[in-house]
This record gives C-alpha cells, sequence and structure tokens, in this order.
C-alpha cells in the first residue's frame, strides 16, 4: 500500500468518527481546545488566521470573536480559483461570509498579504510527528509553503491524533498541535 492508499483509509476511518459526534460534544471538546490553546501562549499575538469549521471540525468562531473584539487582526481563508487559499481580513464581529469554494462560507472583504502571527490548520488525521491529513486538495500545504506566517497550530479532537501520520515532501510539518488534552510543540 502506497503512502496516499494509507492516508485515503485513515481519511475515510478518521472522518467518520467525526462526523459522528453531537453538536453538543463539538462545542464542549472545542472549549476544552481553547483553554489549552490560552495555555500554550499562542495567543500572544496580533494577526490570527482561522477557518470556518465544517464537518465537525473543532470550532474556534467563539476564539476568533473574542480576539476580534480585543483588537486583533482576524482572518480567515478564501479558496481562489479552486486553486489556492488567500487569507482575507474580517471587518466587523458578525463573521459576514459568502458561500465560496466547495460551498464553505468565505470572507468577501479585503486579501490580507503580510505575514500572519499565528496560523490554526484544521485536519482529519493529526500525528504525534506534526504532520495531518486533511480533505486531499492540498490547500494548506501549497499555502503553509508559499505565505509568511510565524507558526501553524494544528487543532484536534483527542480521537483523531495517532502516533504516526504518513507523509512526503510536499506536506508540511506544524509547528504545534493542542487537543483537549494534549499541547504538543515540533
Amino acid at each position: 500500500m502506497n503512502i496516499n492508499e494509507k492516508k485515503e483509509l485513515l481519511r475515510k476511518e478518521f472522518l467518520g468518527k467525526r462526523l459522528s459526534l453531537s453538536r453538543e460534544e463539538v462545542e464542549k471538546r472545542s472549549a476544552s481546545i481553547v483553554k489549552n490553546i490560552e495555555k500554550s501562549g499562542s495567543l500572544n499575538n496580533d494577526v490570527f488566521l482561522f477557518y470556518v469549521p465544517i464537518k465537525n471540525e473543532v470550532d474556534l468562531l467563539p476564539l476568533a470573536k473574542e480576539l476580534f473584539l480585543k483588537g486583533k487582526t482576524i482572518l480567515f481563508p478564501r479558496i481562489i480559483d479552486y486553486e489556492r487559499i488567500v487569507p482575507y481580513i474580517i471587518e466587523d464581529i458578525n463573521f459576514d461570509f459568502i458561500k465560496g469554494a466547495f460551498g464553505i462560507p468565505e470572507p468577501n472583504t479585503v486579501p490580507f498579504y503580510c505575514e500572519i502571527d499565528v496560523i490554526f490548520v484544521p485536519g482529519i488525521v493529526f500525528g504525534r510527528n506534526g504532520y495531518r491529513i486533511g480533505y486531499g486538495k492540498s490547500y494548506y500545504d501549497v499555502f503553509l509553503s508559499s505565505f509568511p506566517y510565524k507558526k501553524t497550530v494544528g487543532v484536534a479532537f483527542d480521537f483523531q491524533l495517532i502516533d504516526n501520520v504518513p507523509f512526503n515532501e510536499n506536506d508540511v510539518r506544524l509547528n504545534f498541535l493542542i487537543s483537549e488534552s494534549e499541547i504538543l510543540t515540533f
């Protein structure tokens, strides 16, 4: 079995587990992860790239709104031409999004091309080796390989963590991985 086949098997298994969570479980587990993000010191920055959670991903939207109210620069990704991520600035607390690529809500404001302090990275499976498996389109790996940033923080529910995620030369290793019970640094 090659690396892509292994990734696809893990993707299917763990996406199924995540989709089985109730909305209440997602909110409770996400709140625990936010507490560990606070403990990690990652919030002592000014510019943050969040994501809109889909398919029961860790929900950091309450944290994004809290940081927005504190005057931090909050960004969300927008997929341009189904090819690449461009961060866009959030201009008001309502987070008015439009339907974007793949039906995912995206900001309709102005792009941001300066260095980002913290990028919160979603995924389906995360390894204690610092790598992750997403939906298989490589949007985040391409973005992280070409955009200036200080650190990445992968966020995952405990059950999404395994010891080692298979990776290749195009996969970008995270700087931090934070779950309900772990804060890992790479």
